[in-house]
């Protein structure tokens, strides 16, 4: 069947970006579900609204809440006795948190890309090294204290990379909250969407949800939300940590 001048683009655009995503990063691809197969709609809806409610009205609250520059953000994670850097190459980029008393000890990191003319902020991937966090805090008690929380690492490494795209004049954040097991999968949409993040929709196994599938490499709950409503949130989030550190050590 031959393809019409639309679909030949939405094809070559597809074919670059994940050219771009695999190139920035070599393990990628191979991190990501390939199969086919998903689970049935019925459950996928369950776990959808189930989730629903989880702090849905967080985000109306912090609409007007400043938010922070990189200098900031960098100021804030030291104190917090966490290091941050990003890397980028082409539309990729990459962060890393280390811990502040001993770098070697690497906490997380976050990787993913800007999609190529649009103002989509594509969040490819976030793992977070508990044992690493645990070390840290046993290592480091008094200053490792309220970044040392799994939430804390994840949210100020998103932060970086939102920045960054905020920077370049992208405004929306995506992520696909990959479904390769049932109870990961939850925890994934849980996180999310306390982190901010708004249900969009499931992407199953249907022909509609190819390019969808090849783009995120697996089914799973896609989920978005405006880079300023994301980076309000989450300055919040640390603003909050940050005064009850300071109350505590004042205490």
């Amino acid at each position: 069947m031959a393809l019409n001048n639309t679909s030949t683009r939405r094809l070559f655009c597809l074919v670059l970006l994940l050219v771009g995503a695999a190139a920035f990063s070599p393990t990628l691809v191979s991190q990501r579900r390939h199969d086919s197969s998903c689970r049935t709609p019925s459950t996928l809806q369950q776990t959808t609204s189930e989730n629903e409610s989880v702090d849905s009205s967080s985000s109306a609250s912090t609409t007007t809440f400043p938010i922070w520059n990189e200098s900031e953000l960098m100021e804030f994670a030291s104190k917090q006795g966490i290091v941050l850097s990003l890397t980028t190459l082409g539309p990729g980029y990459r962060a890393i948190a280390r811990a502040k008393h001993d770098d070697s000890l690497i906490l997380g990191y976050v990787e993913g890309f800007l999609r190529p003319g649009g103002t989509i902020w594509h969040l490819d991937k976030m793992e977070v090294f508990r044992k690493m966090v645990l070390k840290a805090r046993s290592e480091n008690p008094e200053e490792f204290s309220q970044g040392g929380t799994v939430f804390g690492v994840g949210l100020l490494m998103g932060y970086i990379c939102l920045l960054y795209g905020k920077d370049n004049g992208y405004t929306q954040g995506e992520f696909l909250a990959i479904d390769d097991e049932e109870k990961q999968h939850r925890k994934l949409v849980q996180f999310y969407r306390r982190s901010g993040f708004e249900i969009i929709r499931y992407v199953g196994d249907g022909i509609g949800d190819i390019p969808d599938r090849m783009l995120w490499g697996g089914c799973g709950t896609l989920m978005r939300q405006d880079i300023d409503v994301l980076l309000q949130r989450w300055t919040l989030l640390l603003s909050k940590s940050k005064a009850n550190k300071t109350s505590t050590s004042a205490s």
